[in-house]
This record gives C-alpha cells, structure tokens and sequence, in this order.
C-alpha cells in the first residue's frame, strides 16, 4: 500500500476550516451587509432573511465546533465571530417570539358598532380561484377587503361580492393590468381617493371610514412596488415613510394595510411606524408569515395590518391559501380610545422625520428622472 499522509483524525478539522467556515462566515456577511445605509434591492432583501440566516448559522456552528473542537483562544475565534451575527439576529427578531411581550391592547369583547375587521388579500397575477377567496372571506366576514394585484378578470368577479360590500375603491391600470388595487367595505367610505405617490402603476388607496357607531377613522392601502435586484428600494421605502406620515397627521384614528414588500423588523418598516404613532400586533404574538404560500423555506411576514394607539387588538390570523403565492391575513380590531393608557407606540427617533423627507424627495427625483 502507497503511503499517505490523509488521515481520518485531519479530515474534520480540514472540512471545518476550508468549507463550514467560509460559509459561514458568507452568510454573516450577508446578515450585516443591511446595516450599511444604501437603497440596493440586493441587499435590502438580505434583511428578509434574518430567520433562516439565524438557523443556518446555528446549525453550521454546531458543525463547526464538532468537527474542529478548538482548544485555545485563536481557534475559537471564529465561533465567537459567528456567535455576534447570531446575537444580532436574535436581537432583531426576538420581539415577535410570543409571549416575549405583547406591544398591542388585547381585548375580548368590543361596543356594538366599534369593531373594524380588515382583511389583506395579494391575489397574485394569473390566480383566478376566486370561490376560494370569497368563501374564505364569507367566514371570516371582514368589514374591509383590500384586495391586491387586481386585474380586469378580478374587477368583475369581485362584482359578486357587491351585496355584501356595497362601498368601493379602485383601480385597475390600463398598462400594468394587473397591479391594481380593491378596497371593498360593508361600512361608509368617506372621501375615498386612489393616488400614485411615485410612480404611475402603483396604487394606494386612503379614505376615511364609517364605524358602525359613526365613529370616523383614516385607512391607508399600500402595495409598494415588490423586490428586484435591478432597482432601487427607493419607491418602497417612500411609500411606507409617506404613509407613515400620513397617519401622524391624520386627524382621525389610523390604519395602514397592504403588502408592504418589506418585513417589520426591516429599518424603514420601524421607522414608518414611529412615525406614524403605529403598532404592530405581530409583536409577542410570533411571525404570522405570509409569503411565499408555495415555498416553505422562503416565508416572510409582508402582509401587514398596522394601527395607532386608540384601536386595541381583538384577533390576529393568517388565512389558508387560496392559490396565491400570499396568504391572507386578518386582523380584527376595536376602537376604544381607553386602549391607549395600557400601549404605546414606539415614539420618535431624532432623524425620523428628517430621513422620512430625505427618502420622499429621493424617490420623486427618481420619478421624474425615469419618468414614474
């Protein structure tokens, strides 16, 4: 036999060093690169990812220390680099662990008529399961429906739910057939509006509402422009910090909804929420993920259902799917000025407003240079 220098104690060690660490040490990369202050969509999505970075970084360091087992301070050197990128993704995510502590005002029981049901729906371009949908939205009997992704086959099978959603907002644009964008309501839509804040096919919808006790709120719909590589987040971010906006000065109680195309840990997602005086009930209630319907190891919560300091929380649910590759979600709410001494939303950083305006401005810059 041929003599050889290969033996079984080295191969270990030599498998953690020269591939479970550059892999780890890659994806640790990935999960800082998001702290850099940069509207690149490649590395903005980086932030979605922060569960399952987490999960494989635990899971490689295991490897790591079993297949290397370092006895002195430079061997664990990289452990405790890796450890860091852990440490931060727990920080991020540790909020929405349920039972960490609840942010939003629970409550079992809601006065006749001030109870407001939304529903989210992204139906997704070429889905057309529509019995699917309007069954689900039969049981569930939301108050609002904000429906998105809209197209002209959707606009008239959505006409059967007239009956039941007699008030309604929308669009459906005319080169982008299906970006649309529905609001269909059981209660009075005052003064409703459909406006494209930066670009020309993308829809939002505000309006004030009629509770069933007369009580007037302000809803905002959102579907900010979705992820890709080769485009900046600009117009996203701006839609969310508009809104954001739009809610602190609302004189009425706010709601904003939609797919935002962003996840609540994401910078710009807490930034419109400090903004606007908003809550996020996902917080010590768990993920509640949403997309993607069909890929499990891809799932993020982007649908979201956000409210200032005078709603409190009845219920929380994401819904089954319905053949989009979102699934619904639900939240039901009361309107009890009362909620407001037991929650608070997060109160303003110093530059929010600043960076709020700076990011407006930039994507109109942007509009008007690629002409929306």
């Amino acid at each position: 036999m041929m003599p050889t220098n290969r033996t079984p104690g080295r191969v270990g060690p030599a498998i953690a060093r020269y591939l479970v660490f550059p892999v780890m040490l890659l994806i640790a990369v990935a999960s800082l690169l998001p702290l850099i202050e940069t509207n690149a969509w490649f590395v903005r999505l980086l932030d979605f990812a922060r569960l399952q970075f987490m999960i494989l970084l635990v899971v490689l360091l295991v490897l790591y220390w079993a297949l290397r087992r370092p006895r002195n301070a430079l061997g664990t050197l990289p452990i405790l680099l890796i450890s860091v990128a852990i440490g931060y993704h727990v920080y991020r995510l540790h909020p929405y662990v349920p039972f960490f502590g609840e942010s939003s005002a629970a409550v079992a029981e809601c006065p006749a008529g001030a109870d407001l049901r939304v529903l989210v729906a992204n139906l997704q371009k070429g889905n057309e399961r529509a019995d699917e949908l309007f069954r689900m939205i039969r049981e569930a009997d939301p108050h609002l429906v904000l429906a998105m992704e809209t197209d002209a086959w959707w606009d008239q099978r959505l006409a059967a739910l007239n009956p039941l959603y007699p008030h309604r907002a929308q669009h459906i644009p005319e080169d982008h057939a299906f970006y649309g964008m529905h609001l269909l309501s059981r209660l009075e839509l005052v003064g409703p509006e459909v406006r494209f804040l930066f670009d020309t096919f993308s829809p939002s919808i505000h309006t004030d509402v009629r509770l069933g006790d007369g009580t007037v709120v302000a809803f905002h719909g959102l579907h900010p422009r979705p992820p890709h590589w080769l485009q900046p987040s600009t117009f996203r971010d701006a839609h969310m910090l508009a809104a954001g906006l739009a809610a602190r000065e609302s004189a009425e109680p706010a709601v904003v909804a939609g797919d935002f195309n962003a996840v609540p840990w994401e910078r710009v997602t807490r930034r419109a929420m400090r903004i606007g005086g908003l809550i996020d009930p996902r917080v010590g209630r768990g993920f509640h993920s949403t997309f993607h319907a069909q890929r499990p190891l891809i799932f993020w919560p982007l649908d979201q259902v956000l409210y200032q300091e005078d709603f409190a929380l009845q219920d929380l649910r994401v819904l089954p799917g319905f053949g989009s590759d979102h699934y619904p979600i639900l939240v039901s709410l009361c309107h009890m000025p009362a909620a407001a001494r037991t929650q608070a939303a997060v109160g303003l950083a110093p530059d929010d407003l600043q960076e709020a305006r700076t990011s407006i401005e930039a994507a109109r810059r942007l509009a008007r240079e690629t002409g929306g």
